[in-house]
C-alpha cells in the first residue's frame, strides 16, 4: 500500500475534513508515492518516537497531534531533519479523530465500559449541505444510489437518507444542446421527481460528480446550500452513561484501573463518595473548554487538561483523568483497523512517550 492510499484509508475512518479550521491534519512530512513497510501510531512525534521508528524499521509514523502546526521559514529542527535523513513520513490525525464516530472519545468509553450516548458539543470544521437535484422517475434510483454510494445521505447512525416529491420541470433546449428529452427551441414540460438529501462539504465533491455522471440529462438542475446544523453523527466529546449507576468512588476506581492512571485529580462538587452517578460526559485529551457544558447535561466529566479556576467553578463532580492517559486508548483501535488492511502496525508504548516516562518513573 502507498501512502495515497493509506490516506484514503485514514478518511473513511476519520475524515480530514472534519479537522477544526484551525487545525493542520493529513501527511506532513513525505510522498503520497512512498509504499509503507510498516507504521508506528503515536500520541505525538517526539525524539522517542522517531528512535522508535527507525530501530523497528517503520516509515510511516501516524500521529494524533500534528508536529508542524505553524508555517516554517526554514527547516533547521533536529527531529524534523532526522525524519527526513531516515525517509520517514508522518501523518497527523487531531481534531478530525476527536470529531468521528470511533474516535478518540468513543475509545474512551470504550475502555471504561460507557455506554455512548450522543456527542457532547456538535463541532467539526465542516459544514453540512442541503442538496437538491430533479431526476426523470425512471432514473431516480440510479441516480439516488449513486449520490448515496459517494457520501450523500448520511445523518446520525443512518445512512441512505433521501426525501422524494413529485414537481414539473419546464426547459427549452438552445441550440448546440443534446437533450435527453425534447426539441432545441421549444420550451418543453415534464414530470419530474425531486431528490433532497444532506452531505458533508467534505464529501460534496464526489457527491455532485457522481450525480452528474449518473444523471441522463445533459445539464442536472441541481443545487446545494451550506445549513447552521451539524450532522449529530460527530462533534467534541461525549454523552455517555453506566448501566447500571456506580458510585463517585467506584468511576475513580474505573479510570485508575482501565486507563492506567494511579493518580487522577478528582473535584468532587461536595458530593460523597458514594453518591451514584449514571450520565456521565467524557472528552479525551483537553476538556476544559466543555465543563460548563457537561454541568448542564452530566452528573460526572472525565478528561485531561482541566484548568484550576474551571475546577473550582465546576457544579458537577470531575476527574482529570490527564491527556495522555484519555487518548492513549485510540491507538489500540487504530491498530487494530489498520491491520486488517493487511499493514504491519507499531504502537509506541506508554512509556516510550517522553511525558509519560516521567509520570511512570515519578
Amino acid at each position: 500500500m502507498t501512502i495515497k492510499q493509506l490516506l484514503s484509508v485514514l478518511d473513511g475512518m476519520a475524515p480530514f475534513g472534519l479537522a477544526l479550521k484551525w487545525d493542520k491534519v493529513g501527511l506532513q512530512i513525505g510522498s503520497t508515492d512512498t509504499h509503507i513497510d510498516r507504521i508506528l501510531l503515536t500520541l505525538d512525534v517526539t525524539p522517542a518516537a522517531c528512535d522508535y521508528a527507525i530501530k523497528t524499521s517503520a516509515n510511516v509514523i501516524i500521529s494524533h497531534h500534528p508536529m508542524i502546526f505553524r508555517s516554517l521559514d526554514k527547516i533547521t529542527d533536529p527531529l524534523l531533519l532526522k525524519l527526513i535523513e531516515h525517509r520517514i513520513a508522518v501523518i497527523a490525525m487531531h481534531t478530525n479523530l476527536d470529531c468521528a464516530p470511533g474516535g478518540v472519545s468513543h475509545c474512551l468509553a470504550k475502555a471504561l465500559g460507557l455506554k455512548v450516548l450522543r456527542p457532547l458539543r456538535p463541532e467539526t470544521g465542516a459544514r453540512w449541505h442541503h442538496l437538491s437535484v430533479t431526476v426523470p422517475p425512471e432514473a431516480v434510483e440510479l441516480v439516488r444510489t449513486a449520490a448515496f454510494e459517494a457520501g450523500a445521505g448520511r445523518i446520525g447512525h443512518y445512512a441512505g437518507c433521501s426525501t422524494r416529491h413529485g414537481v414539473s420541470g419546464s426547459f427549452m433546449p438552445l441550440p448546440g444542446s443534446q437533450p435527453f428529452i425534447g426539441t432545441a427551441g421549444i420550451l418543453e414540460t415534464v414530470g419530474e421527481d425531486e431528490l433532497e438529501m444532506m452531505v458533508d462539504d467534505f464529501r460534496l465533491p464526489q457527491v455532485i460528480a457522481a450525480i452528474q455522471t449518473a444523471h441522463p440529462y445533459e445539464t442536472p438542475a441541481l443545487y446545494h446550500y451550506p445549513v447552521e446544523n451539524i450532522n449529530p453523527a460527530y462533534g467534541l466529546g461525549l454523552l455517555c452513561c453506566f448501566e447500571p449507576a456506580q458510585t463517585l468512588l467506584q468511576v475513580i476506581e474505573t479510570v485508575q484501573q482501565c486507563l492506567g492512571n494511579p493518580h487522577p485529580q478528582v473535584w468532587t462538587a461536595g458530593r460523597q463518595m458514594d453518591q451514584k452517578v449514571r450520565t456521565i460526559a467524557i472528552c479525551g485529551g483537553a476538556g476544559n473548554s466543555l465543563v460548563a457544558l457537561a454541568a448542564t447535561q452530566a452528573d460526572l466529566l472525565i478528561s485531561g487538561d482541566l484548568t484550576y479556576h474551571t475546577i473550582l467553578e465546576s457544579s458537577i463532580p470531575l476527574i482529570d483523568a490527564g491527556h495522555f492517559w484519555t487518548e492513549y486508548p485510540v491507538l489500540s483501535d487504530l491498530t487494530e483497523k489498520l491491520s486488517d488492511f493487511g499493514l504491519a502496525v507499531s504502537v509506541l508504548p506508554r512509556s516510550d512517550h517522553e511525558y509519560a516516562r516521567w509520570i511512570l518513573m515519578a
